[in-house]
């Protein structure tokens, strides 16, 4: 077999070279690729090309290398993997070209090694990724600005409805407090005059009737207090502040003591501190207390135990899904009274709503409640049985 000596400047280049017949004897190697596989030079002239490579890259260029470089008279950017004489993989990219000689063809090889070919294909691939996670994020945030556009403006309209409704409200306060309660006020004071001064010309009949015409401009009175009590409700610029609760439901108790005129056992656990506005939450205990005064059981003194728990609760209440959880205090307010029909659990929180037409009161106390406990984001419900008693449970957040 004729061996090719290489000349100087290619023995030391830096790159590999080798070159090799078609039957695949190695003819030339030069020392740079020598010494890259721990040969010495000269070693590796006369043994097959396969030789060389690891049993993949053999594979590889049976199939491929050789039939390319035979057909095309060349192959360009080859990524092979080399074997040491220690069994060492190296990767390596290798150019190669056929030269028609006399005698034959040559098929000459020059490489280079990539040790970190690995390393920066992995970093090519991370930053791919970064690239296109960077546009699924950009687009996610385009999306999300679109989204925030439309809720701004939904959120727009909604203000705009609620300071409609809030100017509306106020007007009806005004009516309320002054073009209701003045003519039944004017109803009442001139149906007692008429009773003081000429009740003796009224037949029993109309002495009666006249007693009805006080009772009910009475209850009118009651009951459009009531009603623009309500509605005061609404009131936004009313401010908050921190509010011992403890002394709420102090005060909340001797005031319905004194329009009572009887008194109740209370117990009460000690009650936190939480921000909210003053007046509402005196309202709301002054109903919740009243409510049990009023019906109580006949000839059993009423009874109220308060007990209190603080508790993480989610602030979120529309938007299913979405959690948030913060300081809530959940409070348990448990009468000895009448009770009711649990099936009324909700029935009882609307406006001028009463389970029984001869009952005290206006049907307006715990609508009042439930107001309250939702301008301070929280909820109150309700469980009760006849004869047994009514619970609530009111869950208030410590911080609006």
């Amino acid at each position: 077999m004729a061996t090719h000596p290489v000349d100087d400047s290619l023995n030391t280049a830096p790159c590999g070279f080798f070159s090799f017949t078609d039957d695949g004897a190695l003819v030339a190697v030069n020392a740079t690729l020598a010494d890259l596989l721990g040969y010495a030079s000269g070693e590796l002239v006369g043994s097959r090309v396969e030789s060389l490579l690891t049993l993949a890259s053999r594979m590889f260029y049976q199939t491929h290398l050789f039939p390319m470089i035979r057909m095309q008279g060349k192959a360009e950017e080859i990524f092979l993997s080399l074997r040491s004489r220690s069994g060492e993989s190296i990767p390596v990219l290798l150019n190669a070209v056929r030269k028609e000689r006399e005698g034959g063809s040559l098929n000459q090889c020059a490489l280079i090694p990539v040790r970190n070919r690995g390393k920066y294909e992995d970093e090519l691939l991370a930053a791919k990724r970064m690239a296109e996670e960077a546009l699924r994020n950009n687009e996610e945030l385009s999306r999300a600005r679109q989204e925030l556009e439309l809720h701004a403006r939904a959120l727009d309209q909604k203000l705009s409805r609620l300071e409609q409704k809030n100017q509306e409200l106020t007007r009806i306060s005004t009516i309320l407090s002054h073009d209701l309660r003045e003519p039944i006020r004017k109803l009442s004071m001139f149906s007692s005059l008429f009773t003081q001064q000429d009740r003796e010309v009224l037949s029993a009949t109309g002495q009666r009737s006249l007693e009805r015409i006080k009772v009910q401009s009475a209850r009118m009175e009651q009951l459009v207090m009531a009603l623009q009590e309500f509605v005061s409700l609404d009131d936004t610029q009313e401010p908050l502040e921190d509010v011992e609760l403890g002394e709420v439901v102090g005060g909340a108790r001797q005031l319905v003591t004194e329009r009572a005129g009887m008194g109740m056992e209370l117990h009460c656990e000690p009650l936190p501190m939480l921000q909210g506005r003053r007046r509402q939450l005196m309202m709301l205990f002054f109903q919740l207390i009243d409510n049990s005064v009023k019906f109580r059981r006949p000839e059993v003194s009423p009874r109220i135990d308060i007990e209190c728990r603080l508790i993480q609760h989610n602030t979120y209440r529309a938007n299913t899904g979405r959690y948030h959880y913060t300081d809530f205090a959940r409070i348990i307010f448990a009468d000895n009274g009448m009770g009711f029909d649990n099936r009324y659990s909700d029935y009882v929180f609307e406006a001028l709503k009463k389970l029984d037409p001869n009952s005290p009161g206006q049907g307006i106390g715990l609508a009042i409640c439930r107001k309250v406990v939702e301008n301070h984001n929280g909820s109150i419900s309700v469980e009760s049985e006849p004869g047994r008693g009514t619970r609530f449970t009111l869950l208030l957040p410590l911080r609006q």
